[in-house]
């Protein structure tokens, strides 16, 4: 008689516990990323991609998690607030910090 796996506690963590669902969220969000094709995304166009959505603060809570993915940029055009990117790839990711630092 074969017994089905019941319901675990890992189960639970991944539906209830921030620290494992808001993570979750955004290694999905790099996958959609990487799947549109696109390499890099500003960080506020990113969230978008983060389904159900997170809000700023817990992105910047679990951001550190994701450090090979993202990247601030210089300011620009006028911009006195420092902006994110985040990439579709640590080898895209990789590739700009390569060519912002040397």
């Amino acid at each position: 008689m074969s017994k089905t796996k019941g319901k675990t506690l890992a189960d639970l963590r991944a539906a209830h516990d921030r620290k494992v669902v808001v993570p979750n969220k955004i290694k999905a969000a790099i996958q959609a990323l990487a799947a549109s094709g696109d390499e890099w995304i500003y960080e506020q166009e990113f969230l978008t991609l983060v389904k159900p959505a997170i809000g700023t603060t817990d992105i910047a809570k679990y951001r550190g998690q994701f450090e090979d993915f993202w990247a601030e940029m210089p300011t620009t055009n006028g911009r006195s607030t420092m902006r994110r990117v985040w990439f579709s790839s640590k080898k895209a990711a990789d590739e700009w910090k390569e060519t912002v630092s040397g």
